[in-house]
């Protein structure tokens, strides 16, 4: 045993290096930092919205829709200026757009009629928050709209509730989860469930990368540094040398997740601006069973853990045949696909509606059940998760009998995929 620690030592002090430590730093430090820029950013969007507009019609109608605009989110500055003038001003001003409510606009809606208002929106990126601020102008408009549109219903209509009017067909929402229901839009609660586990999928994904890039890049280091060689002959067993091997990379893959899953955390934060669940949709999560116990938390660890364990195991496979540090890239990219073709079906599609073929070569590999086991626990389904943990297992077991089997004899040191370099121009 003492042996075995000696060489899990060795292990993980050659892994953990400066090279392997500070990108994983950095990353996360950036991971913080965008977080937090966005986070602020994405505050100042919900703030009011700042136009210049001009009344060319000068009504007690558009003054109402101007106090109406000052009510719902919209910092309006009437301009007396002509049209360029007033667009020049509300582009030093830092302004979203510029309205113009045009002449005859009272008399239009009174009359029954529609009258278009002109809005200059002032572009200034193309980012994606550059038009926040013209969505949100667009939404407060609709919101105005609507104020606007019930008030002349009622004059028209004195007693006649207008929504019923404008809407006489209102969608009364169930959501159905498993054995339970709740009185509530669908969309909400999707949406909390996708913050919830959008980030695990991406977590496993980079720390699969970095762990089977890892370990590939140790063993053809100490291939190409023959320092493999003098390992091979101490006094330990080759397969102790697997599972050291092995045991050194899952606890940096572990640090690693641990790390990513915070910073990361704190990124998606920034990016859905720190939204709290209300106690309405949290009362129905509750309801629906829709959050995790410490159980389900274990769960999901296993399989994460599993996967990682299982990437490992594929990438020292392949490290076995990299002739140098170089020729790592090209080896572990099936590994890569591998983890990408579940992590995008996933991601996108209803597995349980691909045609059956496709469902059984996706549910084959054994990343799929990692990428899977977060919505199988929000909708309380054990048996996928559970049967997805063992399947994982058993192909760890097969992947570490398999390395065993090759460090086992001394064709480790000679093993190499060899691809032959042909000119472009060669005939």
């Amino acid at each position: 045993m003492r042996k075995f620690y000696i060489l899990l030592k060795k292990e993980v002090k050659e892994l953990l290096t400066i090279q392997i430590i500070l990108p994983l730093i950095i990353t996360a430090v950036l991971f913080v930092f965008i977080g937090n820029v966005v986070g602020k950013q994405q505050e100042k969007t919900t703030g009011p919205v700042k136009i210049n507009l001009i009344d060319q019609d000068k009504s007690n109608l558009s003054e109402n829709v101007i106090n109406l605009f000052n009510k719902n989110n919209i910092e309006v500055s009437v301009s007396s200026a002509s049209v360029d003038n007033a667009l020049e001003n509300a582009k030093t001003e830092n302004k979203t757009a510029l309205l113009v409510i045009p002449k005859g606009f009272e008399n239009y809606i009174l009359a029954g009629q529609s009258k278009q208002i002109d809005v200059y929106t002032i572009i200034k990126n193309f980012s994606v928050f550059g038009g926040q601020n013209y969505a949100n102008l667009l939404a407060d408009i609709a919101k105005v709209n609507g104020i606007l549109s019930n008030s002349l219903l009622s004059q028209k209509n004195p007693g006649i509730d207008p929504t019923a009017l404008k809407n006489p067909l209102t969608p009364n929402e169930f959501i159905v989860v498993g054995s339970k229901q709740a009185n509530v839009s669908p969309s909400a609660v999707m949406a909390f469930v996708s913050q919830q586990t959008m980030y695990i999928p991406i977590i496993l994904f980079i720390v699969i990368v970095l762990s089977a890039q890892m370990i590939a890049t140790a063993i053809a280091n100490e291939k190409e540094n023959k320092t493999l060689e003098t390992l091979l002959t101490t006094p330990v067993s080759r397969n102790a040398i697997v599972v050291a091997k092995m045991a050194a990379a899952s606890l940096i893959a572990l640090l690693a997740s641990v790390i990513y899953i915070f910073s990361f955390r704190s990124y998606i934060n920034g990016l859905t601006g720190n939204i709290s669940v209300s106690s309405d949709i949290s009362a129905v999560i509750e309801k629906l069973g829709l959050s995790l116990s410490p159980q389900d938390y274990v769960l999901l660890g296993l399989s994460l853990f599993a996967g990682i364990l299982i990437a490992l195991s594929i990438a020292l496979i392949l490290g076995a045949f990299a002739e140098d540090v170089k020729s790592v890239a090209g080896l572990i990219s099936p590994l890569m696909i591998l983890v990408m073709i579940p992590y995008f079906f996933t991601l996108f599609l209803d597995l349980s509606a691909l045609s059956p073929i496709l469902r059984i070569i996706v549910y084959a590999i054994p990343f799929s059940h990692v990428f899977m086991t977060a919505p199988n626990l929000f909708l309380n389904d054990y048996p996928p998760v559970i049967y997805g943990i063992i399947y994982q297992l058993v192909w760890f077991a097969v992947l570490v009998g398999i390395a065993s089997k090759i460090f086992s004899t001394d064709k480790i040191m000679t093993m190499k995929l060899n691809f032959k370099k042909k000119s472009l121009f060669s005939k």
